[in-house]
This record gives C-alpha cells, sequence and structure tokens, in this order.
C-alpha cells in the first residue's frame, strides 16, 4: 500500500500503535546512548515527529525534517503547543541530495529507510552530517515477505541486519549495536495476524 503522507498527516497520531513504537524506540536509544544533553539532533523522516518528541526533553536541541508538507505542518503546530524552544523544521526535496554543511551529534529515525531507494547512499549522506563521536540510529523493519506494505509498494522488504552492519562499517561507524525494542503486529486482510519484529541499529562514527 503506497500512502499519501500530506493526506494521512492529520490522523497520524491517532493511532496508538504508532505512539507506542515510538515510545519503545526512544527508550531503547536513550539506553544505549548517554550524556545526550549537549547534543545537536536530527529526525530525518520525522513524519508527525513521534520519536523526535519523546526524545527532544533529552537533547540540547533538535532538528525535525521531512519531504511532507502534511506532516511538518504537523510538527510545527507541536512545536507552537509544546512551548519548546529547542527545535526547527526543515522541509527537504528528496529529489536533492541531502545538505551535509550542517553537522549533529545524533541522527535517527523510525520506518523510513525502507521507503529510501538508495539505503546505502543516504547512510552515508548520514555519516556526512555527523560530527565525530556522533551516533545514527536507524529503527527498521527486519527482513519480511513484503507483505507488510503489499504487492504495490516499491520500497524495501526490510533489511538484513548482518548485511546493513557491513554498510554501516563501510560509512565510518563502529560500535554498532542492535536490540529489538518493538514487534509491529497487523491483521490481514485474510483476518490473520502477523507479526514484524522491529529493529535498532546504532552505530557511533569514528
Amino acid at each position: 500500500m503506497k500512502l499519501d503522507f500530506d493526506k494521512v498527516a492529520k490522523d497520524w497520531d491517532s493511532d496508538e500503535t504508532k505512539k507506542k513504537r515510538a515510545s519503545d524506540v526512544a527508550k531503547d536509544i536513550l539506553r544505549f546512548i548517554s550524556d545526550t544533553g549537549e547534543m545537536s539532533a536530527m529526525e530525518y523522516g520525522c513524519g508527525t515527529g513521534l520519536l523526535g518528541f519523546s526524545l527532544l526533553p533529552h537533547f540540547k536541541n533538535m532538528t525535525f525534517c521531512d519531504s511532507s508538507q502534511g506532516m511538518m505542518s504537523e510538527v510545527e503546530e507541536k512545536i507552537k503547543k509544546s512551548g519548546y524552544k529547542n527545535c526547527n523544521t526543515i522541509l527537504i526535496d528528496i529529489e536533492k541530495p541531502l545538505d551535509t554543511s550542517i553537522k549533529y551529534d545524533c541522527i535517527f529515525n523510525l520506518m523510513v529507510l525502507h521507503h529510501i531507494p538508495d539505503a546505502e547512499e543516504i547512510i552515508k549522506k548520514w555519516s556526512e552530517s555527523l560530527n565525530e563521536g556522533g551516533y545514527l540510529c536507524i529503527a527498521d523493519l527486519e527482513e519480511e515477505d513484503g507483505s507488510f506494505h503489499g504487492d504495490d509498494f516499491n520500497g524495501h522488504k526490510g533489511f538484513n541486519k548482518r548485511e546493513l552492519t557491513e554498510i554501516f562499517k563501510k560509512n565510518n561507524f563502529n560500535f554498532i549495536t542492535t536490540s529489538e525494542p518493538h514487534v509491529v503486529i497487523k491483521k490481514m486482510p485474510d483476518g490473520t495476524i502477523s507479526e514484524y519484529p522491529l529493529f535498532l541499529m546504532i552505530g557511533k562514527k569514528k
């Protein structure tokens, strides 16, 4: 199933399972990364910022970025209501190269990588956007049979963690760790229930 993220943005946060997923991933990130209080962070492909807002109180400042204007509008409204002053938003164009001149101490995302055609290239760009010793945190689907999104989805069918680890290593990350913070449970069209484990991979830049 192909989503129009602008159209679904308004109702995105009404799904309690999405909130729980983001909360579980945020807890695992904070379990592996300490001393975040002086770090700058970016959530790439933030959607409505469910993961970023779970982490925002723990970081010095945060940039939310997404290619969907609808999603970014939701984030901007949340920022206005929350009163947080340590964050900003950037509307990105996925057709243009990522601006790597701005550096961060932590880049994280949730359920984003499987939508990006060239996963290795974007990981390279994220690495270039990190300060030395910075962290890349990717939470996404483990390898699956394609049933998560359905036949008309053109992205990745999850990821092999061993292969992804090698991509991390090629792009100057060491101290790579993985965990399984959450399992997505979906009711399928035929009424059966399927489980899709999510991994969290964290690499520290050399």
